[in-house]
């Protein structure tokens, strides 16, 4: 845990910087370290989701072929799978990317880490927006944070018809459950990354149209 324990370190460190830069203000601190490395992610994070919306794209157009190959052999899971399977190579799709995967190993620590030295500073002063202790849960940021959460998951243009609802409400839902009884610090970590989900989102749906 030495390892761990000295990356969380590192993080925390740097937001005792920003926050004496601040005047003190933890929470803006906070704010800014969350949009820093989130904003610093954003290509990576762009080009994994241009490439999901790459596959469901040319999954979509295949959908005729996969329907009769599951027609054809829905009592053979075997042979299904590897017609399904030889669709896939012939048109080379990957359902399942290396670049996916460790594109999400990669996010993983570093959030977890973030999240964890949030958790540590929110002993820092100074008011952040309407918020005056970051100790306390704050409900009307975490409604923020769910609508902005529903709006990002909105504007995606991944998001097939028949599931829109699902794939709006279902995260918006579970953003709120989460942030409503945890620290407003937190939640300001949630309302950082939130916000430039939500750009992403958009530069999505631009480069979709193009």
């Amino acid at each position: 845990m030495g390892v761990w324990t000295d990356f969380v370190d590192l993080i925390y460190m740097t937001l005792l910087g920003l926050s004496a830069a601040f005047g003190g203000n933890m929470g803006l601190a906070i704010g800014a370290l969350s949009l820093g490395v989130r904003l610093a992610l954003l290509p990576l994070t762009l080009s994994l989701a241009r490439r999901a919306l790459e596959v469901q794209c040319a999954l979509k157009k295949l959908e005729p072929q996969l329907s009769s190959i599951r027609k054809t052999h829905k009592s053979a899971p075997e042979r299904l799978w590897k017609e399904t399977e030889a669709l896939h190579r012939q048109h080379g799709i990957k359902v399942v990317e290396g670049k996916t995967i460790l594109g999400s190993l990669i996010q993983v620590p570093l959030f977890l880490g973030l999240f964890a030295a949030v958790q540590r500073g929110l002993s820092g002063t100074g008011r952040f927006l309407w918020i005056k202790d970051l100790m306390k849960a704050d409900p009307w940021l975490a409604c923020i944070c769910a609508i902005l959460t529903a709006l990002s998951a909105y504007l995606a243009p991944s998001v097939a018809e028949s599931q829109r609802a699902v794939s709006i409400l279902l995260p918006a839902a579970l953003t709120l459950v989460f942030l409503w009884n945890i620290s407003a610090g937190v939640a300001v970590y949630s309302l950082s990354s939130s916000m430039v989900g939500v750009v992403q989102s958009l530069l999505i749906r631009r480069g979709s149209r193009v």
